[in-house]
């Protein structure tokens, strides 16, 4: 039975001396997100660690239907002399006191695999090729599902579908009451339905021992020590039996760290080599779902820690997960799951580690709008009016709400009448002209007259006739999903049936990391919706002369550096009277 009369320091204490460290010197180690504790222990030359976790039965149903074990030192005590067994260098168990949850253990060192390469990144590859070899050997071996050792007992349980899903649901208990709107009850069964027509895809492969935390801030890198000996293991006590991506995502989808994505493709390949598995669609797939579930339930775990726990700095981390998140989202067959998530979670597609602001756009507001005729027989396009306000400070205004500073607006059509309306603007922002008088030069042109006025910063370039009614905020959302380093343009999509005005067969499909693909068969699901962020450079290599933007895009195209945001709301296509009606309606009435 559990001693609860003395007091948590005392027991420590008779515990260290009865093994012989009573009068070491005791040093706390930084804790990790449960309610164990560490302290690093040294008596002269000697070194080892003390684990302090105090144990209680836990009532809580997640944590029974996730087989998790908390810190129950069972767990830890079985499966560290089952790795050790097997020339895995976990720590040796050097005495333990399993009524009170007081573990005395080998100390692996200081070389934590973030630590050194904080001190010598050049050894990246070198360290996750290790790394991956060590994981490969783990799912080569063969472990009990009944272990024993001293005189505990452990099951390894299997991460069967209700666990899977009990973990993935933390996404929905903590992240979206955080970032976003309550969900339908429909929307919840449509997440449930989903995640229960993905989880097969684990099948096919057979499961293995999953450490179930495997990344570079709980690993060691032992090189004094032989074959995947080099691998130090810690924090393994939740391990179960699991699809053999588990720990890998863990590894590559680090929530700590980034990962060179460069290596990624090849250390996937190394591992499936290594543990003797084929490297299909099938295994990229599951790998895929893996991720996806583990970097949900991540998220949802980060705002737990944070709002109940008090431990904020993990709100640091949700931008790295997200980004993750968003990877394995645009895997083809989590196209389900893509879609259930840009229509009810667009806040996960708006984390970004701080970057400049985009603080520019380009207005394109030149043309005569000859099928808005005869509204614009004595006006231009521009200065039609919609719900009382002309377009183009429908989208100045939308400018001036997400921090647009400088608008270039390129003038032809009535460009005297034009210019005296945005002198009539009395917020911002600032409004500089991009004068296409002599000679209408098309988008493409357009871009290229104005590259002196732009900057060398990623803009914005928006149509005056795109209108839209939204969820949560569009032109935020863009803004913060647009990556310089990966991205040379980016596009605002609208799902091609949440629009008005629009009569083709759609624009473009989405690919794999929401890189965009024009249509190639008879339709396709979404529309450009008139805006996007744009490097100015890429107009740089085109002659000052008539052409449409869609030359940029091929180029870029070509190069997969365009990717896609899709919006959630209804966008309007004012090309044409009839539908000014319609979009007119939407705003004043709420309805077509």
């Amino acid at each position: 039975m559990r001693r609860d009369n003395p007091t948590r320091e005392h027991l420590i204490g008779a515990f260290l001396s009865a093994n012989g460290w009573g009068k070491a010197k005791r040093t706390p180690v930084q804790g990790d997100a449960s309610t164990r504790s560490y302290e690093k222990l040294k008596l002269g030359s000697e070194h080892a660690l003390l684990m302090n976790a105090p144990f209680t039965l836990s009532k809580n149903p997640y944590m029974r239907t996730a087989k998790l074990a908390g810190s129950d030192p069972q767990a830890f005590i079985c499966l560290a002399t089952e790795l050790t067994r097997r020339g895995f260098s976990a720590p040796h168990i050097l005495a333990a006191d399993m009524d009170n949850g007081l573990l005395l253990l080998e100390d692996l060192g200081a070389n934590l695999f973030a630590q050194v390469l904080m001190r010598q990144p050049q050894k990246e590859l070198q360290l996750y090729q290790a790394a991956i070899s060590c994981l490969a050997a783990l799912y080569r071996s063969s472990f009990p599902d009944d272990m024993t050792a001293r005189e505990a007992q452990w099951h390894v349980s299997s991460y069967d579908a209700p666990a899977l899903q009990a973990e993935a649901d933390l996404f929905l208990d903590w992240y979206i009451p955080e970032f976003d709107a309550p969900l339908s009850r429909k929307a919840k069964q449509g997440w449930h339905d989903i995640w229960g027509n993905l989880f097969p895809v684990l099948d096919s492969q057979s499961a293995g021992l999953a450490l179930r935390d495997f990344h570079a801030e709980n690993i060691f890198w032992l090189p004094q020590r032989d074959g995947t000996a080099n691998i130090g293991l810690i924090d393994f006590q939740d391990a179960l039996f699991a699809h053999p991506s588990y720990d890998l995502v863990s590894l590559l989808k680090d929530a700590r760290r980034d990962v060179d994505p460069n290596m990624v493709d090849d250390l996937i390949t190394q591992f499936c080599q290594e543990a003797g598995i084929a490297d299909d669609k099938n295994f990229r797939t599951a790998y895929a779902v893996m991720g996806a579930q583990r970097n949900a339930k991540i998220l949802g775990i980060f705002v737990r820690l944070a709002r109940r726990d008090g431990k904020a700095h993990y709100l640091d981390l949700i931008p790295r997960v997200a980004a993750h998140f968003i990877r394995d989202l645009s895997h083809p067959g989590l196209a389900e799951l893509r879609n259930w998530m840009c229509q009810h979670v667009q806040s996960i597609f708006t984390h970004k580690f701080p970057a400049k602001p985009i603080t520019t756009a380009m207005v394109m507001a030149a043309g005569h709008g000859t099928r808005m005729r005869p509204l614009t027989d004595n006006t231009c396009k521009a200065l039609v009016k919609i719900a009382g306000k002309p377009l183009i400070d429908h989208m100045l205004d939308r400018l001036h709400e997400v921090g647009i500073t400088r608008a270039v607006v390129n003038v032809h059509a009535y460009a005297d009448k034009l210019e005296t309306h945005l002198k009539t603007r009395t917020t911002g922002p600032e409004i500089i002209i991009s004068d296409e008088r002599e000679e209408l030069l098309e988008t493409g042109g357009g871009v290229v007259k104005a590259l002196p006025l732009l900057g060398d910063d990623p803009i914005l370039i928006c149509n005056i006739d795109a209108v839209w009614t939204e969820d949560t905020p569009t032109l935020e959302g863009l803004m913060q999903f647009w990556d310089a380093r990966a991205m040379d343009e980016l596009f605002l999509l609208a799902p091609i049936e949440n629009t008005i005005g629009y009569h083709g067969k759609g624009d473009f499909e989405i690919g794999f990391d929401w890189l965009l693909v024009r249509r190639w068969q008879d339709t396709a699901p979404y529309v450009y919706a008139g805006v996007q962020v744009f490097k100015p450079q890429l107009a740089q290599v085109f002659p000052l002369e008539k052409f449409s933007r869609n030359r940029i895009w091929d180029a870029t195209l070509a190069r997969n550096k365009i990717f896609g945001f899709p919006m959630r709301g209804l966008w309007m296509h004012v090309g044409d009277p009839e539908a000014l009606a319609e979009a007119e309606s939407v705003l004043t009435k709420g309805k077509p």
